[in-house]
């Protein structure tokens, strides 16, 4: 940096100082630009740094990156400096990991669980239940090294509290893995109900703008739209689908029909979108078993919109979230339920803090294994401390393992290629 200094500024900087210089390319001034010199090791990578701030003219960025490469420097690989800061140490892989969540980042929730992760929240949580384990461990080994010190055996209620407590730590983790997971990608969230229920209006209103056609006549909906959305902070993608109804006179409305059927298997929100200008009908029963069945079958959520509350002859005692994709009364509220269901706003820290596959399936193996340990208390009292101390390292490997110590090359080259340029 100290040579990259001289060649394009004329003069070595003083650290952690802002300078205005000139900065030349083969001795023609490029532009007046605002220079800092930041000494490592305390920099974001951990090496030296130049940070150069140039006016916004695209020509004059074009001229600078040619005299930084002219005086021997490179443009950076996607990820390289994350990786750099992992490689020194200045974040470990969870933290790396996350600054591609952040870039990446579909909606606010996303974003803050992101930044969570990425001031230690998921490494914090880790060391939290490595803790325990490594104390019950040491206790364990003590034991096992040196037979013949007369040390009093370990009680087995206290390494059975000791393992529920890691345990549990864990488990909290895993059980925000779909909402976070969801979080990440992005739920979808399908509109469902009997035919002109208003599914196609409720789309138009949510998106703020008409995408999907809307006329009086039911059945008008023989396609599926997806658009993708910000709800109340969570990112989703809206789907609007034909009227569920029991049979269909023409084809291409059977077709419509099938469709929805087949987005309502791969939706984690199904919202049942219910007229309420007028008295329940068959037409609504069907509709509202058929999707009821299949968000309890999935595992998914539902949620009741009740719309078309700016006309009367429903019922006000009806359950739901009343709205009107008219008027626009109730969508805040109506939003907020989608995000919720959604994996918006956690309702525990916990939950924003685990959204990554391999990290789950490695704190699930953990979990299991200080499950069997436990087991071993219980099915060999006073002989259970030699597999139960292998049970404990095995688990402690698969924590470090979602933590991201000791990732292989080709793991970590997996990791960063994600990253944009020079992230």
């Amino acid at each position: 940096c100290r040579d990259l200094s001289r060649s394009l500024l004329g003069t070595e900087l003083e650290p952690r100082r802002a300078t205005t210089r000139a900065l030349r390319r083969k001795g023609v001034i490029v532009d007046r630009v605002v220079a800092t010199y930041w000494a490592g090791p305390s920099t974001p990578t951990g090496e030296d740094l130049l940070e150069i701030t140039s006016h916004g003219s695209p020509e004059i960025l074009r001229e600078i990156m040619e005299a930084a490469l002219d005086a021997g420097a490179r443009a950076a690989q996607p990820g390289e400096f994350t990786r750099r800061a992992f490689s020194n140490g200045r974040l470990d892989l969870a933290q790396a990991r996350a600054v591609g969540d952040l870039i990446s980042a579909r909606g606010a929730a996303a974003r803050a669980a992101a930044l969570a992760r990425l001031e230690g929240g998921l490494s914090e949580a880790l060391d939290e239940a490595r803790a325990p384990l490594l104390e019950l461990l040491a206790e364990i080994e003590v034991r096992l090294d040196h037979p013949e010190e007369d040390i009093a055996p370990l009680p087995a209620g206290q390494a059975g509290h000791s393992l529920q407590e890691a345990a549990g730590r864990i488990e909290r983790l895993l059980a925000g893995y779909a909402r976070g997971r969801s979080r990440r990608e992005g739920a979808r969230v399908g509109l469902f109900g009997s035919p002109n229920a208003g599914k196609s209006s409720l789309l138009n209103a949510l998106l703020g703008r008409k995408r999907a056609i809307v006329s009086s006549a039911p059945g008008t909906t023989r396609d599926v739209l997806e658009e993708q959305a910000e709800l109340a902070g969570a990112s989703v993608t809206l789907i609007d689908t034909a009227g569920l109804r029991g049979e269909a006179r023409e084809p291409a409305e059977r077709e419509g029909i099938a469709r929805a059927e087949r987005a309502l298997e791969s939706c984690q929100v199904a919202v049942l979108v219910v007229d309420a200008a007028r008295p329940a009908d068959e037409r609504d029963a069907l509709a509202r078993q058929a999707v009821a069945s299949t968000v309890e079958r999935r595992g998914a959520r539902m949620i009741v919109a009740l719309n078309k509350i700016d006309l009367s002859g429903g019922s006000a005692d009806a359950e739901g979230v009343r709205c009107s994709a008219l008027t626009g009364e109730g969508l805040a509220a109506l939003e907020a339920a989608i995000a919720a269901a959604a994996g918006g706003a956690p309702s525990d820290e916990g939950e924003s803090l685990l959204d990554d596959a391999q990290q789950m399936e490695a704190l699930t193996a953990a979990a299991q294994e200080i499950r069997a340990a436990r087991a071993e208390i219980v099915a060999r009292p006073g002989e259970w401390e030699d597999r139960g101390a292998a049970r404990l390292r095995r688990a402690l490997v698969l924590i470090d393992g979602a933590r991201g110590t000791g990732a292989t090359e080709d793991v970590l080259n997996e990791i960063f290629s994600r990253f944009c340029v020079g992230k």
